[in-house]
């Protein structure tokens, strides 16, 4: 199934697109600094919560940037920003959240439940825009929660070649969805919502040549946003750990504590391997990842595996569980793993390979890719 993406479309639950083409037409929603700031007023009566937070996602982890007590299910926030960005309500310890795009507007938010299907965000014509092309993609997404129930029930009785097929009709529906955004976003140049989407959903699919270009069609107007910047800084680190580079040098430690370097391990080919105890496509790729090993370690093949697990007790029993016998380092700050961030990891499963001198040959093998790819090295 498909891999993880740290926030991918699914996670914004309220965002969607207008059909704003011709790039002098500046949309609406980016026009934030016309007015005096933006004030979002929230009522969520009924729903027992003391605390709301106003917050950001960086670099895997929770920002607050404001917070309001919250009486009777009522709280407010208030303050300016340049160009729309996507921030969060979040409240109490609870899980739930609620993600809007913040521009400069008087922005309303109301549920009866902290649950998606229930909440109503109206005074941002950003929000009503993605929220547009959100609509777009609900069918695609529908054929995929029916996937995701016939899988689960085709693994209950062990039945592989539904499984299979599964996993290609997955695939297909997710190609669909990716063309679907990137025809938005060839569309829509003058608006903040395409670097927005191309930072949620495509960066980790993009070679740092691709995210240049698509960077050069975004209109001046939106230069200064976030994601503008994201995608320049994504750009910049991908060079580093392009196919040819060497790759960055790094050391962390292993479960017991004892630092292992990068360095340490050249000499041999050496794939250092993304996961966490936590990711089922990891996990579910990981036989495949023990054969390999097993294949063709004798013939100078090597796995370092860097965990974005948070809770070493599930990382040590994954790891068992799955037997991993190659070496293993993390730092348990999950997606804000200091090597995941440094090689630019915004999904897993996520592998690179190198060659004895540590020059990166190759990048996410997964399934067959993995032993064709070994097979030219080894066996050619």
């Amino acid at each position: 199934m498909k891999k993880i993406i740290i926030i991918g479309l699914t996670a914004f639950t309220f965002v969607s697109c207008s059909e704003n083409k011709e790039s002098e037409n500046l949309t609406d929603e980016n026009k934030v600094t016309e007015t005096k700031g933006y004030t979002i007023d929230c009522d969520f009566g009924g729903v027992d919560i003391s605390k709301a937070y106003l917050s950001q996602y960086v670099k895997g982890n929770w920002e607050h940037k404001d917070s309001a007590d919250v009486v009777e299910g009522k709280f407010s926030f208030s303050g300016d920003l340049e160009l729309p960005e996507v921030w969060y309500l979040r409240f109490d310890d609870k899980k739930a959240y609620v993600s809007l795009f913040v521009e400069n507007s008087q922005i309303s938010v109301s549920g009866a439940t902290l649950n998606r299907d229930s909440v109503t965000i109206s005074g941002s014509s950003i929000q009503d825009a993605l929220t547009k092309f959100n609509q777009g993609q609900e069918g695609f997404y529908k054929e995929i929660d029916k996937m995701e129930t016939d899988y689960m029930a085709a693994r209950e009785i062990e039945d592989t070649a539904t499984m299979n097929q599964i996993d290609l009709d997955y695939d297909a529906v997710s190609e669909k969805i990716s063309e679907y955004i990137v025809e938005y976003i060839a569309g829509n140049t003058s608006s903040v919502i395409a670097p927005y989407l191309a930072v949620s959903n495509l960066l980790n699919d993009f070679t740092a040549n691709q995210i240049d270009s698509t960077l050069n069609t975004f209109s001046k107007d939106i230069k200064d946003s976030k994601y503008i910047v994201s995608m320049q800084e994504r750009s910049a680190k991908m060079r580093t750990t392009e196919v040819g580079a060497v790759a960055p040098l790094f050391t962390q430690n292993d479960p017991e504590g004892n630092p292992i370097s990068l360095e340490s391990l050249r000499g041999n080919y050496l794939l250092i391997d993304f996961w966490a105890s936590w990711c089922g496509p990891c996990r579910k790729e990981n036989p495949n990842v023990v054969a390999a090993y097993n294949k063709y370690h004798d013939m100078g093949f090597d796995i370092l595996g860097v965990s974005l697990d948070d809770n070493g007790e599930n990382w040590v029993a994954a790891i068992d569980k799955d037997g991993l016998t190659w070496p293993q380092v993390g730092d348990l700050n999950g997606w804000a793993n200091e090597v995941g961030q440094l090689y630019g990891v915004n999904s897993i499963p996520h592998s690179i390979l190198l060659d004895e001198d540590g020059v990166i040959i190759a990048k996410n093998l997964r399934g067959e890719d993995l032993h064709e790819k070994l097979e030219e090295v080894f066996l050619k």
